[in-house]
């Protein structure tokens, strides 16, 4: 019997250890999904799940970037950014409407029929049609009312609201109130102002309101040889009184009209007079 350590018995040994690594390395026959087990289904399945995922992340990546949603857009570090475009005025306000004051059925600047059981108010420059949130700071109550109106052109007061209005607010009994107005849209959302509404009418500045002739004559003429253009507005004030509106200029800024109310205080300073800015109507 040949030793162990003959050489023929060394080759043979060789060979069988190297047709054992063939068989070991051998790639598996295919086998069609469903059959052969769960190990063998997993090797099936596994490249054809990874080209999916490989697919998807390549489309993903190419696929130019979506719009920032609405909501997230309007809000930076906690500000809607709506709020912060939005006008916002506080200050004191009172209502009309009532059965003796006669403004019931008479036309509002924008030619509409007033009607103190309508949603509506009046403010001295906000464009007509325009939409106001109105918060009554001393109960917290708010209603939304549209400007219709012009007014109120009484010292420290920035809005006039219909009996409704002042209804819903709660100060129906008290006559006026203080207030915080922010512009808004239909829904109630607030919203900038419309420049472009507000084109078609320019700012004036309103001198006075006066019922005799002759100081409206005077007056005019004054104010014409400094300021040019001066315009006459006849109204009814809340006693029934017939009055004249007497007007000065066409500004396309608040700012330029605001220049203009204090060159005007200026010269009338010793007549107690105090210009209010305004709309042409």
């Amino acid at each position: 019997m040949p030793s162990p350590f003959h050489p023929t018995n060394w080759s043979q040994a060789c060979v069988s250890w190297i047709h054992e690594i063939q068989i070991a390395f051998d790639p598996p026959a295919p086998v069609e999904p469903g059959k052969g087990g769960f190990l063998r289904l997993m090797r099936w399945s596994t490249p054809r799940v990874a080209t999916l995922v490989i697919l998807s992340f390549t489309l993903h990546c190419t696929r130019p970037p979506g719009s920032i949603p609405e909501s997230s857009a309007s809000s930076r570090n906690g500000v809607n950014t709506q709020d912060a475009q939005a006008y916002v005025e506080e200050g004191v306000a009172s209502w009309y409407g009532g059965e003796d004051d006669g403004f019931s059925g008479r036309p509002t600047a924008n030619g509409e029929i007033f009607d103190p059981e309508q949603y509506t108010c009046a403010h001295r420059t906000l464009p007509l049609g325009s939409f106001v949130e109105v918060e009554n700071l001393e109960n917290r109550k708010r209603t939304v009312l549209r400007v219709n109106d012009r007014g109120p052109f009484i010292k420290g007061r920035i809005l006039d609201l219909s009996r409704r209005g002042a209804q819903e607010l709660g100060f129906l009994g008290q006559g006026t109130s203080r207030v915080r107005l922010r512009s808004v849209d239909a829904m109630g959302l607030p919203v900038a102002l419309d420049a472009v509404s507000s084109q078609g009418d320019p700012y004036v500045v309103q001198v006075a309101s006066l019922t005799d002739p002759k100081n409206i004559q005077l007056l005019t003429k004054e104010l014409e040889n400094t300021f040019g253009v001066v315009t006459l507005q006849s109204a009814v004030t809340r006693g029934g009184l017939s009055v004249k509106r007497v007007r000065v200029g066409s500004y396309t800024t608040r700012q330029d009209a605001e220049q203009a109310a204090e060159q005007i205080a200026k010269l009338l300073k010793d007549r107690g007079v105090e210009p209010f800015i305004t709309r042409q109507r």
